[in-house]
């Protein structure tokens, strides 16, 4: 048996954002979302969903909609701009301004040449995609009123455009109206609005509007087909499944209603399906992809449901991992948010309370957690990349425009910061990580240099000052920028992956002219957590669809004990719909594995009999967890594969000490508190 005890943390005080838009790129499988600070969020679907990238918000810009066009990603906002992002160095590529004013919404045509823009003043925008720009190509007619929803139909000749009470059929060509479809109103005096729009396969023009009616339009004659009360307010959000013979909506009424097209006496109609009430606050996007939907609004949460069979998996709006560091030998926890820093001192138990404790045992504080620092950046610019010492000495970090670095210390209890000036070949940094010593601070380039290479910068720390060291340049091994980076624990070994499977790992030598590196086998999926064992120098990597191997570094091959799990994963496992965000391993035990994702704690025991792939994971207890409190944590089992499910929202389980660890965590009430109202319902006859 192994005990050790936790440091439960519910500190961490997350502001849940909105998410204001979604669009889906089949090829890659990538599910891009805005929030509404404006930041933009890549999630790879194409296994296990997990935030892959983020392009981090400008002060000054704005996002009401985003696009896929191909691999490309486009976006427009009020600024009045279509931007079209470098998705390697995750900046705005270049801009081009549209007529009209602010931009509310886009569309790109089915064969993906043309982009249409609908603007404030009523203005269609349309421009033509060349291999790499957006070529001013026609304006519209200018009809009165903002235009908030835009589609172009499948034979890309006509576009849709979604207004004050009506439904717009252009011709694409001339840019001239075609037919004016005006909804109806409930208040004479009150206006309907057409929030959203869909295309059917059969170009049939599917709207909602804040009636909460759902309606369906013959564009050809410019008639109303049908029409659906399915909701009890706005609708914000429509959507067409694959197939395109599902329609879903939802809105201000969160229920998530689908209407199936039947064929009655060869006549359509569309009928109402199942309900789905997955979220309690306004639903402001949905888009199905592989044959999941995908809903998201005020709450903040993507949420992934099927049926049947029915399933429902929440993704919580966390800051892209890691938004926690552990300082091990000051006891501090660094919390990263989105434009600034916190550094907090852990509490600590009363010495003479921890001895002859059984598992399960919450002891109390003898001291509370402390807040040492709060961090802000320079005119609310966003955080992209942080790093601390061991020690909380020194703290550094990046956003988009500038790397600052400042030395920390407490004296007669009053933080002090000072600001380190180090000239640097660069101007922003992906990531960055300091060697387990502190000897060392890696930063990794966020931007290509004109022979498409990437650069790892390397700064050397001597008793507090630090130094521009040397550069390591990457070509071919690494193809796309960074995505994970961790050091071995004896600092000679630095393990870097891309986006796109690929890991390499570099022996770091005193002169970084002789440092050598190690290409490891690639695989199809990107690796979601990476991490070196120290005493055996095995680094163990879990890839995105919870594929998990161990590779030693020293003999170059995959371990025995990887080549006998990789046929023995429990489909239970494997099945699972959130990755792996950390790994962590037992100091006093070689053989023990600990992974985590935001739920579920899993640890693995590689002298233990491992399971089959029909064989049901089993669960460990491990004693109720208090805010504040410090229980011990124990895993002791027959088997070699088995869960822990003890946090809900859990970020960061990191080791302290031999016997101490960490366990960051979003109170799920936190979360919540900040939310506006939701819609009012009548349930349960009150």
């Amino acid at each position: 048996m192994s005990t050790c005890r936790i440091h439960n943390f519910k500190l961490y005080n997350i502001e849940p954002k909105a998410i204001i838009c979604l669009s889906y790129e089949r090829k890659s499988a990538r599910l891009v979302l805005c929030r509404n600070d404006n930041s933009i969020e890549i999630w790879n679907v194409q296994e296990a969903p997990f935030l892959e990238r983020t392009i981090v918000a400008h002060p000054e810009s704005s996002v009401e909609s985003v696009l896929w066009v191909n691999e490309r990603l486009f976006s427009t906002g009020l600024v009045g701009m279509v931007i079209e992002y470098d998705l390697g160095s995750l900046v705005p590529k270049y801009e081009v301004p549209v007529t009209g004013g602010a931009a509310w919404c886009m569309d790109v045509n089915k064969s993906k040449t043309y982009i249409a823009v609908g603007t404030e003043d009523g203005y269609i925008n349309t421009f033509s995609i060349s291999d790499d720009y957006l070529i001013y190509d026609k304006i519209f007619d200018k009809q009165e009123g903002r235009i908030l929803c835009i589609r172009w139909d499948i034979t890309e000749q006509m576009i849709f455009t979604g207004s004050i009470d009506t439904i717009r059929v252009w011709n694409a060509i001339s840019g001239h109206a075609v037919h004016r479809m005006t909804t109806s109103r409930k208040v004479t005096s009150k206006e309907t609005i057409v929030w959203c729009l869909a295309v059917t396969d059969e170009n049939i023009v599917v709207s909602g509007d804040s009636r909460g009616i759902l309606s369906f339009w013959d564009p050809a004659m410019g008639t109303l087909i049908e029409s659906h009360e399915s909701h009890e307010a706005d609708i914000l959000a429509v959507s067409m499944s694959d197939d395109m013979n599902t329609v879903y909506c939802s809105g201000v009424d969160p229920t998530i209603c689908s209407y199936s097209k039947i064929t009655v006496k060869f006549n359509c109609k569309w009928v109402k399906g199942i309900e789905r009430r997955l979220h309690e606050h306004d639903v402001r996007a949905l888009v199905e992809a592989n044959g999941k939907l995908y809903s998201a609004g005020v709450d903040g949460h993507l949420v992934m449901s099927s049926y049947p069979p029915k399933t429902v998996v929440k993704y919580p709006p966390f800051l892209q991992f890691p938004c926690v560091l552990v300082s091990r030998r000051s006891k501090c926890i660094l919390l990263r948010y989105r434009n600034y820093l916190e550094l907090w001192k852990l509490g600590s138990v009363n010495k003479k309370t921890q001895t002859n404790c059984r598992p399960g045992t919450i002891h109390q504080l003898h001291e509370e957690p402390v807040s040492l620092l709060q961090l802000k950046t320079k005119a609310s610019d966003s955080i992209i990349s942080y790093a601390v010492t061991s020690d909380s000495r020194i703290i550094a970090y990046s956003t988009n425009s500038c790397i600052k670095i400042f030395g920390f210390q407490i004296k007669d209890n009053e933080p002090i910061l000072t600001r380190y000036e180090v000239a640097l070949p660069l101007q922003k940094a992906h990531k960055m990580l300091f060697s387990p010593d502190d000897s060392r601070l890696v930063l990794v380039d966020g931007n290509k240099t004109e022979d498409d290479t990437m650069r790892i910068i390397f700064m050397k720390n001597e008793n507090g000052n630090l130094s521009y060291e040397g550069v390591i340049s990457v070509e071919k091994e690494l193809v796309d920028n960074v995505n994970l980076i961790c050091y071995s624990p004896n600092g000679k070994y630095l393990v870097c992956a891309d986006y796109r499977g690929n890991i390499v790992v570099y022996s770091i030598d005193k002169n970084l002219e002789k440092t050598k590196m190690i290409v490891l086998p690639k695989y199809h999926c990107p690796p979601t957590a990476i991490a070196v064992q120290e005493k055996t120098l095995n680094v163990v990597i879990v890839y995105c669809d919870h594929k998990i191997v161990e590779y030693d570094i020293v003999k170059r091959r995959y371990t025995p004990f990887s080549l006998n799990l990789e046929e023995r994963l429990p489909k239970q496992w494997l099945s699972r719909a959130i990755p792996v965000s950390h790994v962590t391993f037992d100091p006093r035990n070689e053989n023990i594995i600990i992974m985590h994702d935001n739920t579920v704690i899993c640890v693995i025991d590689k002298r233990k009999t491992l399971p089959t792939a029909e064989t049901k994971i089993p669960k460990l207890e491990s004693g109720d967890s208090l805010e504040n409190s410090y229980p011990e944590m124990h895993y002791s089992s027959q088997e070699g594969f088995h869960i822990i499910k003890k946090y809900k929202n859990l970020l960061l389980l990191d080791w302290l000490v031999d016997d101490e660890m960490v366990a960051v965590e979003v109170n799920p009430v936190a979360l919540v508190e900040k939310l506006p109202p939701s819609l009012k319902r009548k349930r349960f006859g009150m």
